[in-house]
């Protein structure tokens, strides 16, 4: 399955340099820290993560970070209005939210 890649910046920074262990592996712990660095939106969540790998004709291997989105949520990329209308209510939200605490203590109560 071959796929075209737009390359979105055509500057790459050196980060390190690394072998391949026994088991046919390459550390990239170097290159991830510098990805968490570039995008500290994602916190602590490179777990997350997965990469798409693509090699060009010099055999130059390029991987680009990406996240999943479940089919349930899919949709609302499909829609731009609909994503638009989110992204909106969110920053009209964002500072006017507090905390109510735990409703853990109304768990076990019957509903009516």
């Amino acid at each position: 399955m071959s796929q075209k890649f737009k390359i979105l910046s055509d500057e790459f920074e050196f980060v390190g340099e690394g072998g391949v262990d026994e088991r046919k592996r390459l550390s990239l712990t170097k290159a991830l820290g510098t990805l968490k660095e570039r995008l500290g939106e994602l916190g602590d969540s490179l777990e997350a993560l997965y990469f798409r790998v693509y090699v060009n004709a010099a055999g130059q291997i390029l991987l680009d970070p990406a996240v999943t989105v479940p089919v349930r949520e899919m949709w609302l990329y499909r829609n731009p209005s609909a994503l638009a209308k989110i992204r909106e209510g969110l920053s009209e939200a964002e500072g006017k939210l507090h905390d109510l605490g735990s409703f853990a203590k109304f768990a076990d109560d019957d509903i009516e």
